[in-house]
């Protein structure tokens, strides 16, 4: 049950950090399309700057773990966020030209389809074993069914 209580206790930790980095996003995004940035750069300059500052407030104020150096977490993370990244100028690209989106809501509809994917890959990936880590736990904890 404290697991639950746990991860339910990260999970609101990092929505909050997440509304933060929102506005960090939106207003990089914003300013770089006023600014006459093209869009998969201005997608692609304000992500990079939200997942910078993401990645510090969840390391230091959220998932806190340190049993892996910051150097091995930031290397898993920036596969994660690589991920992310382009699920995001998809969402972006996607919801502008073939849905006729503005470039907000579609650069928000993006956000929201990462929310769920990125929490669990960097509670269980970034800020847990790491991806070699995982994968050699869970080989080694399912059972052989050539037996």
């Amino acid at each position: 049950m404290r697991n639950d209580r746990h991860t339910q206790l990260l999970l609101i930790r990092y929505i909050a950090i997440g509304g933060f980095v929102f506005c960090v996003d939106v207003g990089t995004f914003q300013a770089l399309l006023r600014a006459g940035w093209i869009l998969p750069a201005a997608t692609s300059l304000s992500f990079t700057v939200a997942i910078a500052t993401h990645f510090t407030l969840n390391r230091f104020l959220n998932f806190r773990n340190f049993e892996r150096t910051i150097v091995q977490q930031l290397g898993t993370y920036l596969i994660v966020a690589a991920v992310a990244l382009l699920i995001q100028n998809g969402a972006v690209l996607s919801g502008v030209y073939l849905l006729g989106w503005p470039p907000l809501l579609a650069k928000i509809a993006g956000i929201a389809i990462n929310v769920p994917l990125g929490f669990l890959g960097h509670r269980y990936l970034t800020f847990g074993h790491g991806i070699v880590g995982t994968l050699r736990r869970r080989r080694t904890s399912v059972p052989d069914s050539s037996r």
